[in-house]
Formats: structure tokens, C-alpha cells, sequence
């Protein structure tokens, strides 16, 4: 278990919430497998815990045993996210909701169910093309998987969607067979996060990997990490210093990877497909590398280093469509699942 706390499992007890489980993974991981457990709990939440902004119960995540044949191993890619927003229990067959703990919308019963963008950028869908059935038929046809991190959770205040309020974090372990010899992954793409932050312990998608790598994959010892794009440089220990020596190879891009034995995994810490995102993005120094990499074919001279980047985006319409975040989401996504992202 990462972030354990006991305080706000106390919460639980003290409020009587009824089927609480015993606070190890064991215990939760096979209180789980039963659905009953989980409405009985979840609707003792509702039923009692009224006051705005408390903790919220133990969940498990909806969609990973669900949704279990969209995690495939035999797929070249695997994309990573954490953990769903309270809003998934509007959902389930639960009774005495609306509740001020849980956010009071309706998202796509799948992953990413609040963040319809993101099949923008990686399919083109919009609108009422994101339907379940045709996000499993897309990713099936771009040989992409899916899952999360975390099974299990409890947030420290239930109606927050920010991965920072997790705790008592039950690590999604069957992860681990990414390394098997037998696993076709070669590519994970992450929506958060860079190669700067993997030893971080503020949580997080690639957080959450690399605790997954400690705990369920014997260590970080057996592994080790480059940041040169073609995946055929040096590795380094997966240390401060080894990172350090990787952000240097990788050279301010987003494409990285990892080493075990034989297998090597590449890394892509996409741009974030929410919208709040989009003005650290403009400043990043990948988007400057991916406005010089659509301005070569049309001869512009490269966008100097103390150019004003949002002039430069507008005097080139016929390169660059408003809004310019958005066209260089849809781009960067489109090259991450072309295997061409090496081209900026």
C-alpha cells in the first residue's frame, strides 16, 4: 500500500460506514471482488456522510476489471492514466445520490470518461462519435491498450478529481506483466508527467508506475533507464544521478526509456489533453521544437529563443490552426501512435 493513513481510514470507522475492509491489499484487493461489498459501502458513504469536502470511502476502480479485454499485453502500446473522478458513481446502481461529496455529472462509463478530448487526439472522434463501443474498436485498430495505475483509493476529499488527495493506494500489480517475455507492449504513452519528475513521490500517473516497479516488479535495482531517442544509448541506474544523465541524452524532448534484461519499453510523456494545460504547454520547450519541425517544409527560418511564439503561430495560418495547443495535441498524439515521434 503507498500513501497509507490511518487517520482517514479512522474516518470510515468512526462514521459506521458498513463493510469496510480491513486496511492491508490483501484484504481490500479481495473485499473487492465482490460487487456486492462495494455497493453496500459506497452507499453507506451516501447515506451518511453529507457534510461537503470530507474524505471519501474505499473505491475500487470501476473500469479496470470491466474493461479488463482492453488491457491487452499482445498490443504494442499501453496507455496509463491514475484513477477516475468521484463522478463515475453516478454510474453504478447506487441509492441517495445526488450527494455534495460526489461530482454531479454523468462521464463516459470508460476510462478517461471526464477528459473526451483525449480521443479527439489520439482518433478524431468528437461529439457523439465517443461512444464506448467505438474508443474499444479504435483502440483495438491502433493496437493500443488501456488501464490504470491504482485499484483501490481513498480520497481525502471525495469530490476533488486531483490525483494529490489519494491515499491508502492499492497498486494495480497485474502492471507487472508489461515485462513478461511474452508481452508485445513496447511503447507506454502517459498523458502527465516527464522523465525529471519519475522520483518524485508527489502522486501521479508515473508515480504510480514506478511505485508499481518497486513493489510488484522486485525493485529498481533489475531496471535501468535512457533518455536517447533511439532507445540504443547508454542506460544509467535508475538514481538522481542516473537521471540527471538521462535528461541530457533526452535533450528537453519527451521520449525515454526503460530496460529490463533483454526488453526494452519506450516512454512518451504525452501533453496533457485537459484544457488547463494548454498555457504551460505553449511555454514548454517541445512546442517550440514542434513549430520548427511544421515550419522546415515551408522554409521559415526556426523560431528564435526570444520570439513572441504566439505572433509567430499567427502569421503562418496556413501552417498553423487556431487553437495552436489543440493542432499540436492532435499532432503529437497522431506521431506517438505512428512510431514517428523521432521526426522533431
Amino acid at each position: 500500500m503507498r500513501k497509507d493513513d490511518l487517520n482517514l481510514y479512522n474516518f470510515l470507522i468512526g462514521n459506521g460506514l458498513l463493510n469496510t475492509p480491513p486496511l492491508n491489499d490483501l484484504a481490500i484487493n479481495n473485499w473487492g471482488l465482490n460487487l456486492n461489498n462495494l455497493y453496500e459501502h459506497y452507499n453507506s458513504y451516501i447515506l451518511n456522510i453529507e457534510v461537503p469536502n470530507s474524505p471519501g470511502p474505499i473505491e475500487k476502480h470501476p473500469y479496470i476489471d470491466h474493461y479488463q479485454v482492453d488491457c491487452d499485453f499482445q498490443r504494442q502500446t499501453l496507455l496509463l492514466g491514475t484513477f477516475p473522478p468521484s463522478s463515475y458513481f453516478n454510474n453504478l446502481p447506487l441509492n441517495n445520490l445526488p450527494n455534495l461529496n460526489v461530482q454531479n455529472n454523468n462521464p463516459t462509463n470508460y476510462f478517461y470518461g471526464n477528459m473526451n478530448a483525449l480521443w479527439y487526439y489520439l482518433f478524431g472522434l468528437i461529439d457523439d462519435e465517443v461512444t464506448i463501443p467505438t474508443i474499444q474498436a479504435s483502440l483495438l485498430a491502433n493496437d493500443l491498450s488501456i488501464s490504470d495505475v491504482f485499484s483501490f483509493v481513498q480520497r481525502r476529499k471525495m469530490i476533488s478529481a486531483f490525483d494529490s488527495e489519494y491515499r491508502n493506494i492499492v497498486l494495480n500489480c497485474n502492471l507487472k506483466n508489461i515485462f513478461n517475455r511474452e508481452s508485445g507492449i513496447n511503447t507506454i504513452l502517459f498523458t502527465s508527467g516527464n522523465l525529471g519528475s519519475f522520483l518524485n513521490n508527489t502522486t501521479s500517473t508515473l508515480t504510480g508506475f514506478r511505485w508499481i516497479l518497486e513493489d510488484c516488479c522486485d525493485g529498481l535495482n533489475n531496471f535501468s533507464i535512457s533518455g536517447d531517442i533511439s532507445g540504443n544509448g547508454t542506460y544509467y541506474m535508475i538514481n538522481n544521478l542516473g537521471i540527471q544523465n538521462a535528461l541530457i541524452q533526452q535533450n528537453n524532448g519527451i521520449v525515454w526509456w526503460l530496460k529490463t534484461g533483454l526488453k526494452k519499453i519506450k516512454i512518451i510523456n504525452l501533453p496533457s489533453p485537459a484544457p488547463t494545460a494548454s498555457l504551460k504547454m505553449i511555454r514548454s520547450s517541445f512546442f517550440r521544437r514542434w513549430i520548427n519541425y511544421k515550419a522546415i517544409p515551408h522554409e521559415l527560418p526556426p523560431l528564435g529563443i526570444n520570439a513572441n511564439v504566439n505572433q509567430f503561430l499567427r502569421e503562418f495560418p496556413h501552417i498553423f490552426n487556431a487553437p495552436y495547443t489543440k493542432h499540436y495535441r492532435r499532432d503529437i498524439y497522431q506521431m506517438a501512435l505512428n512510431n514517428n515521434i523521432n521526426l522533431i
